[in-house]
């Protein structure tokens, strides 16, 4: 009985190194985010700007966030940036939804100010 013990002991600070030491997969930019596609036919697409982000986690909150709305294709998330490009289907999903998701989530999202275009 008390081998068994040890070994739970040992396994369980192998798995905890094996997962500290593969911590930079979690913050690879690689990993974390996809790579921004061209805009699908009828796609339209949108910068969102996004307060509130400050890590990798919220980028993948908010990215989340998102991609739950029917009609959103994609969402890329920048954190330095503070935006979200989104390419969504207009006949299933508008920005105001987007901009309500995000803020749902725990964000501060608006919508590009046309004046300053």
């Amino acid at each position: 009985m008390r081998s068994m013990k040890w070994l739970g002991i040992a396994g369980a600070l192998m798995l905890g190194g094996l997962l500290w030491a593969r911590a930079d997969l979690c913050c690879s930019p690689a990993w974390a985010e996809p790579t921004p596609v061209k805009p699908s036919k009828g796609a339209k697409s949108v910068a969102l700007h996004v307060e509130g982000m400050t890590c990798a986690s919220c980028k993948v909150t908010v990215r989340m966030a998102l991609k739950k709305l029917d009609g959103v294709k994609n969402a890329t998330v920048n954190v330095e940036e503070k935006s979200a490009l989104v390419e969504y289907d207009p006949a299933k999903v508008t920005p105001a939804q987007m901009v309500e998701a995000v803020n749902k989530s725990g964000y501060r999202a608006s919508l590009p100010d046309p004046k300053r275009s």
